[in-house]
């Protein structure tokens, strides 16, 4: 399990350099390098590099110094089995890794940018380059990237010829914004609907020439249904034709202004009334937005997935740091104990006296909340993180060292870093197991509060705080913090029947016996 993986830590690390460097976008892997520059220490540190080198690194020093297998002992196999056949947690775990995987695919199923694109003869993969094609690429002159969505629409109706394959959810998860949908109306028993719904319309409708999508036919105000008050006609110059009067759905005056002649006007071919639809916009399958957008006009479904991909980053990253720091200095307090122990618990104790939130708060208002990216929040966050791990680690390193397997390592002249990493670690395997699916759910948590009370990131990063401020600031989008709330509470739950699961298979009770 180590090596294999020490090398797929090589693998990902090599892809990564490999892809900037062919200027390839590769689902999740281009990820480090999209984590942009930092300037610490008068210098400019590039974020992709770094951890893309430390990545190899760390795989090629897991191949040298790690053992190559682990001897699971029978108690812990034990333990694997009789987590499996708690179901509750087995399902729960097997959910969250599929949910993982599907974040992986990244721009392969969330994003504005085509997949696949055919165009006079030539292929092109947009969504898996760093190149930006103009539009005028495929149509039109000018400079700014090709909206491949509109493209996608001028091929399905005949304008270009071509083939687009989109996403299946064809809007990025920051910065695309949709500032305007239509919704047909029908008309019932002599009172205008908009499609789906069950009350009568009020608002503005108007309707448009076939052939000239901009330009106006008729516009006119409703109220429950009826045309009440101005009602204009247009001609397809763009010029006003006739203009009218209505009062409960009956026409009190008519005038034309000879800009179009009345039998003309009356028999052009015009398609049916529309409204059009401002952020939030309710779900809407026809646009794809299956979960709707928020007020911004942003999809909400893609920033619930970007959101997702954000915290599994996240929660790689701490893990990472958080336990590799806790576990190193818990058991090394244990181990050596007196004025090593002794300094790093005065340390500890400085540490979590201080007010986290507060700390968080004056970093963000010194860098400022458009200058934060993910490495920095997270090192501040890290930082505070470790220090309650080592209790536990540090109290069960006193107990396992005196035990007889140790002394007879020391005696065979074992090194203190053997004795830890090959001996005293993986007898606290227990204690590390039942612990980590809470401290994912404490960074997720984290993470959405921050982002929620404007202590977070830029939004250039989807996070599911921000949805959540702009779900309540916007009540009536009821969508917005419905979807939001759903997936938070299925997300935690699901950690939640993990660590549960965990707790209980892991017991010592359960498969150990005291005399």
């Amino acid at each position: 399990m180590i090596r294999k993986c020490s090398i797929t830590a090589i693998v990902i690390g090599s892809l990564s350099i490999l892809g900037e460097l062919a200027e390839l976008d590769l689902p999740s892997i281009s990820w480090f390098f999209s984590l942009g520059k930092s300037e610490l220490w008068g210098m400019d540190w590039n974020w992709g590099w770094i951890t893309s080198v430390a990545l190899i690194l760390a795989g090629i020093a897991g191949l040298l110094f790690l053992p190559k297998t682990i001897h699971w002992t029978p108690i812990t196999l034990q333990r694997f089995k009789r987590f499996r056949s708690i179901r509750r947690g087995w399902i729960s775990l097997l959910i969250i890794l599929f949910l993982a995987v599907i974040a992986l695919l990244d721009q392969a199923l969330v994003g504005r940018r085509a997949l696949v694109v055919k165009h006079d003869g030539n292929w092109f993969f947009p969504a898996f380059v760093k190149q930006h094609y103009p539009q005028k690429t495929f149509f039109g002159s000018e400079e700014s990237e090709t909206d491949y969505r509109l493209l996608k629409r001028k091929m399905e109706s005949g304008e270009l010829k071509g083939f687009v394959l989109m996403p299946l959810v064809p809007w990025a998860s920051v910065l695309d914004s949709d500032d305007l949908q239509t919704k047909q109306l029908q008309l019932r028993d002599g009172l205008y609907f908009v499609e789906g719904d069950d009350h009568p319309f009020s608002g503005r409708a108007a309707r448009y020439y076939h052939g000239l999508q901009k330009t106006k036919h008729t516009d006119m105000r409703l109220r429950r249904g009826l045309p009440d008050g101005e009602w204009l006609g247009y001609a397809p110059n763009g010029g006003l034709a006739v203009r009218a009067n209505y009062s409960k759905g009956e026409k009190t005056d008519e005038e034309f202004t000879g800009e179009m002649k009345p039998d003309e006007f009356t028999k052009a071919n015009a398609g049916d009334f529309t409204v059009t639809v401002y952020p939030p916009i309710p779900p809407m399958w026809s646009a794809r937005h299956y979960l709707g957008t928020d007020s911004r006009g942003w999809d909400v479904l893609a920033q619930i997935y970007g959101g997702w991909q954000l915290n599994l980053k996240a929660i790689f990253v701490y893990l990472l740091v958080t336990y590799g720091v806790g576990i190193l200095i818990g058991t090394l307090m244990g181990y050596f104990g007196g004025w090593f122990d002794m300094i790093f618990q005065r340390i500890i104790e400085i540490l979590e006296e201080l007010p986290f939130l507060y700390i968080v708060m004056i970093v963000v208002g010194i860098v400022g909340v458009a200058n934060m990216n993910l490495p920095l929040l997270l090192g501040v966050i890290c930082v505070f993180s470790w220090t309650g791990l080592t209790y536990a680690l540090r109290a069960q390193t006193y107990k396992e060292k005196e035990r007889d397997y140790i002394s007879a390592a020391r005696l065979q002249g074992a090194s203190t870093w053997r004795i830890v990493t090959r001996y005293i670690v993986p007898n606290l395997l227990a204690t590390l197991v039942t612990l980590i699916p809470f401290s994912v759910v404490g960074i997720i948590s984290s993470l959405t509060a921050l982002a929620f009370i404007g202590f977070g990131l830029p939004e250039t990063y989807p996070q599911w705080g921000t949805l959540f401020d702009d779900g309540l600031n916007h009540l009536s989008a009821r969508w917005i913090t419905l979807s939001m709330f759903t997936i938070m509470v299925v997300i935690l739950l699901l950690v939640t029947f993990v660590g549960e699961a965990l707790r209980e298979a892991f017991d010592p009770k359960k498969f150990s016996t005291y005399q």
